[in-house]
């Protein structure tokens, strides 16, 4: 495991494949339901403290309050809302299998089944979605990602209680479980110093800037304003993804490390001459979204889509329908893993802290 990475945090599914039963039966078993057999729940408690299993206490409780009030919605079938031009887009997108993978996981250790539904099928307006939804008896929905910024689908939402998941809508007061895109930034920044560098060159793309609400240009902007005026670099803002532009603003001022949240910028640098990690660093600020060994940040998809799964099930819990008053955000930490795309930390030198730039 590389250095300053956690590990993943066991759920129900870890126990199912390290014993080899269902997550619906490891649940069970976890709880001592007396129909199963002796030998199986021992079985299944030992795989738990393999692996080092902990009851959430907050998921736990939900589940007492479920079984206790026999809610109507327990056991049943919840939304996950899917986007693109194709039904299985997202399939090709590693973050966002991640975020379905977390989803249905923590649905099934809630006692749900997450069922994926195509919201830009042909044809599926709002109004028809919303019929098929009542017709199947689905009241809990989890709104997907979707490439580029965030559309609000148009659904009926006075019977559907809702959640979105990755970023929120600025159109929607609807809960939403993201990111927590700035403490990500602070720690890309006290990192990249303890490793040396100082010139930090940021590349987004317009739309990343806009749909994160800023929020990994802020803590970047306030690291600039307190920096040498030697060592500040005008981060680029692209509102089309165009290797010129890139390869004007690296000749023009010459960063140290690159920040970004494609990999193909280490190409562009490789075209222009430019040896990763040797003349320049290059930090992807999220790693989970394309294969290869970056150094960045693990953004944890699917703690982020289980958090919005818990959020689902505590408004279906409170019988919260409709659109809330306030719109509400669970932020998730990232986590920093080390990688080769930055050169070695100088010996003797302390992790940097987490208090942020």
């Amino acid at each position: 495991m590389a250095s300053g990475s956690t590990p993943p945090i066991p759920t129900l599914a870890t126990i199912a494949a390290a014993s080899g039963f269902s997550v619906s039966t490891v649940s069970r078993a976890l709880q001592g339901n007396p129909a199963l057999p002796a030998a199986t729940v021992r079985k299944i408690r030992a795989a738990a403290r393999a692996v080092g299993y902990r009851p959430n206490p907050l998921v736990s409780d939900m589940m007492r309050h479920m079984r206790k009030i026999g809610h109507p919605a327990a056991r049943g079938t919840l939304a996950y809302l899917t986007f693109g031009p194709n039904r299985d887009d997202w399939e090709r997108h590693l973050t966002f299998v991640g975020f379905h993978q977390g989803a249905r996981a923590r649905a099934e250790e809630l006692g749900f089944h997450l069922e994926p539904f195509w919201a830009d099928a042909p044809g599926m307006k709002g109004a028809r979605l919303t019929e098929i939804l009542r017709a199947r008896g689905i009241a809990g929905v989890v709104i997907g990602p979707a490439l580029g910024l965030p559309r609000a689908p148009q659904l009926d939402w006075r019977q559907i209680a809702a959640v979105k998941l990755g970023v929120p809508f600025t159109e929607l007061p609807l809960p939403c479980a993201v990111s927590n895109h700035f403490r990500g930034m602070t720690d890309v920044i006290a990192r990249l110093r303890t490793l040396g560098y100082r010139r930090f060159g940021l590349v987004l793309q317009d739309h990343q800037n806009m749909k994160t609400s800023g929020m990994w240009l802020a803590p970047f902007a306030l690291h600039m304003q307190h920096s040498r005026p030697a060592d500040r670099v005008a981060p680029l803002l692209l509102e089309r993804w165009r290797e010129a532009d890139f390869a004007r603003w690296f000749c023009a001022h010459r960063p140290e490390v690159v920040i970004g949240l494609r990999c193909e910028l280490m190409v562009w640098l490789e075209r222009l001459g430019i040896g990763v990690p040797g003349q320049a660093g290059f930090v992807h600020l999220d790693r989970c979204t394309e294969p290869g060994d970056h150094a960045g940040l693990d953004q944890k998809p699917r703690e982020v889509s289980a958090a919005a799964v818990d959020l689902l099930a505590q408004r279906l819990l409170a019988n919260e329908r409709g659109l809330p008053a306030l719109a509400k955000q669970l932020l998730v930490d990232s986590v920093w893993v080390d990688g080769p795309t930055l050169r070695a930390q100088p010996a003797n030198q302390p992790a940097p802290s987490r208090r942020g730039v």
